[in-house]
């Protein structure tokens, strides 16, 4: 099995004010899911929303999947917000099936996800 992370993926990081967003680009598999889960887990004590934004993703297979619901589960237990931003269509179709959509907080943008309450 290939192991090696696609030299198209990056995941940056930042902080929007009260809001830490993670933005991976590319495509979240097995091979590199790591990575974004290492991104999630540097939010600074000081962030009380963790933004997850999914609009550069090309794909997003079960193991990205499950990184959201562990993200989500984790937040939910620290007292933070969690905040997705829609990816493609194709990202947005693994949600989709595996009945997320209506139950995650997804926004079109970073500004709202970070503005929403």
């Amino acid at each position: 099995m290939d192991t090696e992370i696609p030299v198209d993926f990056a995941v940056a990081t930042g902080r929007d004010g009260p809001a830490w967003v993670v933005a991976p680009s590319g495509e979240i598999d097995m091979a590199n899911v790591d990575r974004v889960r290492e991104a999630i887990v540097a939010r600074p004590e000081a962030c009380d929303v963790l933004v997850l934004d999914f609009g550069a993703l090309t794909f997003l297979d079960t193991s990205g999947l499950r990184l959201v619901v562990e993200a989500l589960q984790e937040t939910q237990a620290d007292g933070v917000r969690l905040a997705l931003v829609r990816g493609s269509a194709d990202v947005q179709r693994l949600f989709v099936l595996a009945r997320l959509e209506t139950r995650l907080p997804f926004f079109d943008d970073v500004r709202a996800a970070v503005d929403a309450r």
